[in-house]
């Protein structure tokens, strides 16, 4: 089971795999979890891949109450819960929320994997990540890494120990600094998009904007040719030819920077759209 939109390159590993999926909405107000749960019920899914925390591409967090009742729903199918709480820490504008295991009853998360990065809470480059899980499905997990590259680079990992071990220093200005860019990203688009829409996410990365009209692909086509990377919604379907009318736009980068991209889109959309090329092209999405 998995989200509908959500983490591309989540849903390209399970193409890869094979797996069959079966998809549960997340809208701009969040989850609605009678929908979940039901759908736990109907399919009864080995395995669900959720982002309950400042999901992406949404932004939206899932209140404490439907996390419980997700735990509780997943544990009478026997469903491995697969949470990534890579951006949880990126809280801006509410507190960072507890890990989700917590919501367990005593005894009751033997089913759910959490896994985390320093990706996104310190720089992109840094590719270093982790699991928490039953210790035996840790060693097992363990071996296949052996198989498939033997670990990580121990520099990168000292380097998130001495990182680590700062967090409470490191990790205050980097959430000031997204709230400026944030702010300085919803200013451009207000002033430059002002017919487009969207909800002020209370952390995590990107803006979920709706265009309203199908027009994601061929404007992120074209803004290509004026220096600007963005993707479509499409990219964030469990399904093709959905979300063509959505625009994740990422507020990673300098307030100046921002200010310029959104400029261009806005110059890329006024010299007129020619419909996207169906060519598909690599991509890898943060």
């Amino acid at each position: 089971m998995v989200e509908n939109p959500s983490y591309p390159n989540a849903l390209d590993a399970m193409r890869r795999a094979r797996l069959r999926t079966v998809s549960v909405p997340v809208t701009d107000t969040g989850w609605d979890i009678g929908i979940v749960a039901s759908t736990l019920r109907q399919a009864v899914p080995r395995l669900a891949y959720l982002i309950p925390d400042f999901h992406n591409p949404t932004g939206c967090l899932m209140p404490a109450p439907q996390r419980a009742r997700l735990l509780h729903a997943a544990a009478r199918t026997g469903t491995w819960l697969v949470i990534d709480e890579t951006l949880a820490d990126l809280a801006l504008d509410v507190p960072a929320p507890p890990p989700f295991a917590s919501h367990a009853t005593p005894g009751g998360t033997g089913q759910v994997i959490t896994i985390g990065s320093m990706s996104k809470t310190h720089w992109a480059g840094l590719r270093i990540g982790w699991l928490r899980a039953p210790a035996r499905l840790v060693t097992e997990l363990a071996g296949q890494r052996v198989a498939t590259d033997m670990g990580g680079s121990v520099l990168d990992q000292l380097l998130a120990l001495h990182l680590l071990a700062r967090a409470g220093e490191l990790l205050p200005p980097r959430l000031e600094q997204l709230r400026g860019q944030r702010a300085a990203l919803a200013a451009a688009l207000a002033e430059h998009f002002p017919q487009w829409t969207w909800r002020l996410p209370p952390g995590g990365l990107s803006l979920w904007a709706d265009l309203g009209a199908p027009v994601a692909a061929a404007l992120a086509e074209q803004a290509r040719d004026h220096g600007v990377r963005i993707e479509g919604g499409t990219h964030f379907a469990t399904d093709p030819g959905i979300f063509e009318q959505r625009l994740r736009i990422p507020y990673t980068a300098p307030p100046d920077t921002l200010r310029e991209a959104v400029r261009r889109m806005a110059t890329a959309l006024a010299e007129g759209l020619s419909p996207a090329s169906t060519t598909p092209r690599p991509h890898w999405i943060a």
